[in-house]
């Protein structure tokens, strides 16, 4: 394992392949949405009910896990946003 690299997360490590068709990513997208809402239902449901608390090394997590899926919607969103041809302008200013 070649460790010149350094990184120290998987998000480091992430990124949109180069051979990947231009345009928004849809399914991708829609995909970490839904798991962020799992891993926020998760939390909701902490404080909902009469069980035990979760540890607070725990809850940490769960932010940490939303977060980087945050992180993983913004580099979606950002691919399709520069692989897609911006729209002809039709007068007005430039």
């Amino acid at each position: 394992m070649n460790s010149a690299h350094g990184f120290a997360l998987p998000e480091d490590l992430l990124c949109v392949s180069k051979e990947a068709e231009a345009g928004i990513p849809i399914d991708a997208i829609t995909c970490a949405i839904d798991r962020a809402d799992s891993v926020l239902t998760l939390l909701e449901d902490h404080f909902g009910s009469d069980k035990p608390l979760l540890s607070n090394h725990v809850l940490s997590s769960v932010i940490w896990d939303v977060r980087g899926t945050l992180g993983l919607i913004k580099t979606l969103a950002m691919h399709g946003d520069s692989s897609s041809s911006p729209m002809v302008q039709k007068g007005g200013a430039l």
